[in-house]
Protein backbone atom coordinates (compact mmCIF):
# COMPACT_ATOMS: atom_id res chain seq x y z
CA UNK A 1 0.00 0.00 0.00
CA UNK A 2 3.03 2.69 0.63
CA UNK A 3 4.38 1.76 -2.53
CA UNK A 4 1.08 2.81 -3.98
CA UNK A 5 0.57 5.90 -1.79
CA UNK A 6 4.00 6.87 -2.87
CA UNK A 7 2.97 6.41 -6.94
CA UNK A 8 0.20 8.52 -6.76
CA UNK A 9 2.06 11.28 -4.58
CA UNK A 10 4.47 11.05 -7.70
CA UNK A 11 7.55 10.46 -5.64
CA UNK A 12 8.34 7.67 -8.06
CA UNK A 13 12.24 7.44 -6.30
CA UNK A 14 10.64 6.17 -3.39
CA UNK A 15 7.49 3.85 -4.69
CA UNK A 16 10.05 2.39 -7.42
CA UNK A 17 12.21 0.35 -4.87
CA UNK A 18 9.06 -0.65 -3.09
CA UNK A 19 7.33 -1.84 -6.22
CA UNK A 20 9.98 -3.85 -7.07
CA UNK A 21 10.31 -5.74 -3.75
CA UNK A 22 7.07 -6.26 -3.54
CA UNK A 23 6.66 -7.80 -6.90
CA UNK A 24 10.15 -9.83 -7.11
CA UNK A 25 8.33 -11.64 -4.08
CA UNK A 26 4.93 -11.73 -5.34
CA UNK A 27 2.77 -15.21 -6.18
CA UNK A 28 2.65 -14.94 -10.10
CA UNK A 29 -0.47 -17.00 -10.19
CA UNK A 30 -2.44 -14.01 -8.54
CA UNK A 31 -2.50 -12.84 -12.06
CA UNK A 32 -5.13 -9.71 -11.44
CA UNK A 33 -2.98 -8.72 -8.19
CA UNK A 34 -0.09 -8.88 -10.04
CA UNK A 35 -1.00 -7.33 -13.01
CA UNK A 36 -2.60 -4.28 -10.74
CA UNK A 37 0.44 -3.87 -9.26
CA UNK A 38 2.51 -3.64 -12.56
CA UNK A 39 0.05 -0.80 -13.52
CA UNK A 40 1.55 1.10 -10.21
CA UNK A 41 4.84 0.45 -11.28
CA UNK A 42 4.71 1.48 -15.15
CA UNK A 43 3.19 4.45 -13.52
CA UNK A 44 6.07 5.22 -11.48
CA UNK A 45 8.46 4.62 -13.96
CA UNK A 46 6.75 6.90 -16.11
CA UNK A 47 6.65 9.64 -13.53
CA UNK A 48 10.39 8.63 -12.97
CA UNK A 49 11.18 9.25 -16.96
CA UNK A 50 11.77 5.77 -17.64
CA UNK A 51 8.97 5.45 -20.71
CA UNK A 52 11.00 2.86 -22.24
CA UNK A 53 11.05 0.70 -18.91
CA UNK A 54 6.92 1.56 -18.23
CA UNK A 55 6.24 0.28 -22.00
CA UNK A 56 7.97 -3.20 -21.07
CA UNK A 57 6.02 -3.11 -17.98
CA UNK A 58 2.95 -2.41 -19.61
CA UNK A 59 3.40 -5.35 -22.05
CA UNK A 60 3.37 -7.41 -19.22
CA UNK A 61 0.30 -6.31 -17.52
CA UNK A 62 -1.58 -6.38 -20.99
CA UNK A 63 0.07 -10.58 -21.24
CA UNK A 64 -1.47 -11.04 -17.67
CA UNK A 65 -4.48 -9.34 -18.42
CA UNK A 66 -5.24 -11.23 -21.44
CA UNK A 67 -7.27 -13.76 -20.08
CA UNK A 68 -8.76 -11.90 -16.94
CA UNK A 69 -12.14 -10.16 -16.56
CA UNK A 70 -11.06 -7.34 -14.43
CA UNK A 71 -12.98 -4.13 -14.80
CA UNK A 72 -9.97 -2.65 -12.33
CA UNK A 73 -7.50 -4.03 -14.28
CA UNK A 74 -8.82 -2.75 -17.52
CA UNK A 75 -9.23 0.61 -16.54
CA UNK A 76 -5.57 0.70 -14.76
CA UNK A 77 -4.17 -0.39 -18.72
CA UNK A 78 -6.00 2.88 -19.65
CA UNK A 79 -4.36 5.00 -17.02
CA UNK A 80 -1.09 3.99 -18.45
CA UNK A 81 -1.82 4.16 -21.68
CA UNK A 82 -3.30 7.44 -21.29
CA UNK A 83 0.15 8.55 -19.51
CA UNK A 84 2.44 7.10 -22.04
CA UNK A 85 1.06 9.11 -24.52
CA UNK A 86 3.36 11.64 -23.48
CA UNK A 87 6.15 9.59 -24.52
CA UNK A 88 4.51 8.64 -27.89
CA UNK A 89 7.85 9.82 -29.50
CA UNK A 90 9.86 7.19 -28.13
CA UNK A 91 9.78 3.81 -30.13
CA UNK A 92 9.35 1.36 -27.75
CA UNK A 93 6.04 3.11 -26.31
CA UNK A 94 4.96 4.00 -30.07
CA UNK A 95 5.10 0.50 -30.47
CA UNK A 96 2.77 -0.89 -27.78
CA UNK A 97 0.40 2.28 -28.40
CA UNK A 98 0.27 1.65 -32.10
CA UNK A 99 0.11 -2.22 -31.13
CA UNK A 100 2.82 -2.96 -33.18
CA UNK A 101 4.89 -3.96 -30.03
Amino acid sequence: MESRVYTELRRPLRAVPLLRDVLGRYDPTHARELALYLSWLAVALIDANEPEEAAVTAERIIALSADLASDRTAERIKVVFSRLADFRDVPEVRGLLDGTA
